[in-house]
This record gives C-alpha cells, structure tokens and sequence, in this order.
C-alpha cells in the first residue's frame, strides 16, 4: 500500500476503531434486546464470546 494507509500504525489504529465501532453497536442491540447473542454477533461482525463478554460487562 502507498501512502498512510500502508502504514502499519495507521493501520492498527484504523482497525482499532473498527473493533469499537462494532463493540458499540453490539451493545445497542443488546441494550434493545430484541436479539439473541448469536444473532448480535453475527449482525455485529463479532464473535459470540466477545458478544457475551459485553453483555456481562453490562449487566445484560
């Protein structure tokens, strides 16, 4: 890659964000409630584990 993007702490960084981007919309639809954890995991792009781990840390 060229540019800042081909620079692994711009990358890290990005996919960092990512990560709590898909955290953070995780939570909401578990706080909705609505969603079984595995359909919160699968919509969110998570693993069931971490989704469980959010939902525990929560109180959910």
């Amino acid at each position: 890659m060229k540019g800042a993007l081909g620079d692994p702490e711009t990358r890290r960084i990005l996919n960092t964000g990512r990560k709590e981007t898909k955290k953070e919309t995780a939570l909401r639809m578990l706080k909705d409630g609505e969603l079984s954890l595995d359909k919160v995991a699968e919509y969110a792009g998570l693993k069931e584990e971490e989704v469980k781990q959010l939902a525990e840390l929560e109180n959910l």
